[in-house]
């Protein structure tokens, strides 16, 4: 990619995070919030992987977007009050953090440089050694049970974590939604 294309897309990303986080109205946060995600979703195009941005533009961006959207208009658009402590403690944490982040950063491979590690023949490891360390003929399930299994985990607890969440909200609300008997209020 254009190293200028991906400056602007880096620059809209942290006008998006900046603009989230100061704007006062919900509907206008999950507006910003699904432009985000869409700016994510063409950094993923513009690094070659069309269909974790496809993923992205649909997840992220349109279902994300609805969902969030749906909970704005039922719970009400204005945000709770900020407490100025939090913002003042939050604040310089999250500059350390970043700063911490680019930090980590320099010692990066370039994205896209064939003599990145990612690049020396993993792949093709996994598809001549498979069926000799894992016993399976297929490779897929080779490399997502054996060599990516912590991988394969780590997706299925975020699945299982998501799934969760919005059972616990439907839960409550329908909780809620319940009229209290007589006999409960006394």
């Amino acid at each position: 990619m254009i190293w200028q294309l991906d400056l602007l897309l880096l620059t809209l990303l942290f006008a998006c995070a900046v603009v989230a986080v100061t704007v006062r109205s919900m509907i206008a946060t999950v507006a910003v919030l699904a432009a985000f995600s869409l700016f994510v979703a063409l950094l993923f195009a513009g690094m070659g992987a069309p269909d974790v941005a496809f993923v992205e533009a649909v997840l992220g961006s349109a279902f994300v977007g609805v969902l969030l959207l749906v909970a704005v208009l039922v719970t009400g658009d204005r945000a709770a009050g900020r407490d100025r402590r939090a913002v003042l403690i939050a604040g310089p944490l999250v500059l350390v953090f970043a700063g911490l982040l680019l930090f980590a950063s320099v010692d990066l491979p370039d994205r896209g440089d064939p003599t990145a590690p990612g690049h020396q023949g993993v792949a093709r490891s996994y598809t001549e050694r498979s069926l000799i360390d894992s016993e399976t003929p297929n490779v897929v399930t080779a490399v997502l049970a054996d060599y990516r299994s912590m991988d394969t985990l780590g997706e299925t607890l975020v699945v299982f974590t998501a799934a969760l969440s919005v059972t616990l909200v439907l839960h409550v609300r329908r909780r809620s939604d319940r009229p209290i008997r007589e006999e409960e209020s006394t």
